[in-house]
């Protein structure tokens, strides 16, 4: 239970460190894709490398397709929910865009409890209720998002199907495939396919002056990012799945309002701080 804990806290803190370092890329102007590619490029083979292979003697070469298949797909979802939350930022603005991010958590909390019949309390299913009036909460200015473009609201939904996606598919790793691929094997096919695409993006618009800042901050994102999946599918061995996505996602809001406040400056209003406040309840709960 307490290592559960410690890879919820691990996790939590490598999520904030990626929203610290895209601010940093956003204030210096630099080029997205290619900082994104680059997030890829030193996340696969740390993924590799960190976690290696595992003994094949009793996995069967079929048995490995739908897997490979699988991490390649999530793949895919990762970098163009990468591409959507750096749109989003431009055109909604980060609160909003975090808040969509976090409130995806339904998606792998339902696999959990409906696909894998994991069970929860009376408190828990309170406590997880209680998270989205949380979020809710954190939310800022609620009024301006009937207000935008056709294009930017649409983005919001996009963001959260995709993250819960991405999430989702981290609690089918490792309830269904965990002894055929390791932690290292899927997360590095992950991370390999989406720099794949990012290369060909990068090709396609024609956008390959890597600068040196992207590049250094590209490798600041890559490793959190990679940890941070890890992070979560170690929790999942551990503790129970809506537990862990619900604990991630308020404390990565929580990390990131003190981050916000403390280093950027950020200031919250009375709903806001009330949410906060609140979170503190729902996590008491989930315990």
């Amino acid at each position: 239970m307490m290592a559960g804990w410690i890879y919820i806290v691990l996790s939590t803190i490598s999520s904030v460190l990626i929203a610290h370092f895209f601010k940093i890329s956003e204030g210096r102007k630099l080029n997205t894709i290619r900082v994104i590619t680059v997030n890829y490029l030193i996340a696969f083979p740390s993924a590799f490398l960190l976690y290696g292979s595992q003994d094949r003697a009793d996995v069967l070469l079929n048995e490995m397709v739908v897997p490979v298949l699988m991490a390649v797909v999530v793949g895919v979802v990762f970098i163009f929910n990468f591409f959507i939350y750096s749109k989003s930022v431009n055109l909604n603005g980060v609160g909003i865009s975090i808040a969509a991010m976090r409130i995806s958590l339904i998606v792998p909390v339902m696999i959990s409890t409906i696909w894998y019949l994991e069970l929860l309390t009376l408190n828990q299913w309170f406590g997880l209720l209680l998270v989205f009036v949380v979020l809710y909460l954190l939310l800022p200015n609620k009024k301006s998002l009937l207000k935008g473009s056709l294009s930017a609201g649409w983005l919001l939904p996009l963001l959260f199907l995709c993250t819960g996606i991405g999430d989702g598919s981290l609690k089918i790793y490792e309830s269904e495939f965990n002894q055929i691929l390791s932690k290292g094997e899927f997360m590095g096919l992950v991370f390999l396919t989406a720099f794949l695409v990012g290369v060909i993006t990068v090709i396609y618009k024609r956008k390959w002056q890597f600068k040196k800042m992207e590049i250094f901050i590209g490798a600041c994102i890559g490793i959190p990012n990679m940890l941070s999946a890890v992070f979560v599918i170690e929790a999942l061995e551990r503790m129970n799945g809506a537990v862990v996505y619900s604990l991630v996602n308020v404390l990565s809001v929580i990390g990131g309002t003190f981050l916000g406040v403390v280093f950027w400056g950020d200031r919250f209003t009375k709903m806001q701080w009330l949410g906060i406040v609140l979170t503190i309840s729902s996590i008491l709960l989930l315990l």
